[in-house]
């Protein structure tokens, strides 16, 4: 559980996006392993309608001079830290760090980033 003591003091976590196998969207990481990472950005979109959750916010994977795609969520743990900070007008940037995973046949994908408060 991250507390939120942490990440004023910290300002930076790493963590990774969650419900990466719902859809298409191990289909999309595979694809996203084809580009360089300084080809690919990431973008977090605040969902307050989300009817799973309403502190739900979203990881857009953006490449350049291509298209985005929603890869997945941000844990609902950490999105309750979050949002509130999203929602007040802080800035909260995601820094693309790599694509793991998938090493072996019917082993899932997973996304690793940098969350800078």
């Amino acid at each position: 559980m991250v507390k939120a003591w942490v990440l004023i003091k910290m300002q930076t976590i790493e963590t990774k996006a969650t419900g990466v196998t719902y859809g298409k969207r191990q289909k999309a990481l595979e694809h996203l392993r084809r580009y360089k990472n300084t080809d690919i950005a990431l973008h977090l979109k605040r969902e307050k309608d989300n009817i799973h959750d309403n502190n739900a916010i979203a990881v857009i994977a953006i490449v350049k001079n291509k298209g985005s795609y929603c890869i997945g969520y941000i844990s609902h743990i950490l999105a309750g830290f979050l949002a509130p900070l999203i929602d007040s007008g802080k800035s909260v940037q995601s820094i693309f760090k790599e694509i793991r995973g998938g090493y072996e046949p019917y082993m899932n994908y997973s996304i690793a980033m940098q969350i800078t408060i």
